[in-house]
């Protein structure tokens, strides 16, 4: 079984930790935004509008802990960050849309590589998201 199969084994093993609904809110600040040089991690064919932009800022991580994030209107996002070297940061996120009834109306679990403390943007279910992940040394 290759590595990419392990991945995303993990990923869907992941995805069945995902809370019914998230217990913690997280507010992050931004220090700073990012540059012409961000990476996109990922593209969803549904067009976004400008409403639909999600900034948030500089996310401090715990290594092998995960985070949920509201980000209102009834979706949220998880993530599983896994620091593989000092420079490479692999982030497994699972973003969630429940109906008003609670009952979850769409999951996408993506997992992305980047750097610790490099900003990036990404889209996914209609929504742009950016962020720049630090990990912290607890």
């Amino acid at each position: 079984m290759g590595v990419s199969h392990i991945a995303i084994i993990a990923a869907i093993s992941l995805s069945g930790l995902i809370p019914s609904s998230c217990t913690k809110t997280f507010s992050a600040r931004a220090k700073h935004s990012p540059g012409p040089n961000s990476a996109v991690a990922n593209t969803n064919s549904l067009a976004s509008s400008p409403g639909n932009n999600k900034d948030l800022g500089q996310l401090e991580l715990i290594n092998r802990h995960e985070t949920c994030i509201d980000l209102g209107a009834g979706r949220s996002c998880l993530i599983f960050p896994n620091l593989l070297s000092r420079d490479s940061l692999q982030l497994t996120m699972s973003f969630q849309t429940k109906k008003a009834d609670g009952k979850t109306q769409g999951l996408v679990v993506t997992q992305v590589t980047t750097r610790p403390g490099k900003p990036f943007e990404m889209a996914v279910g209609g929504m742009n998201i950016t962020l720049t992940p630090e990990i912290s040394q607890e």
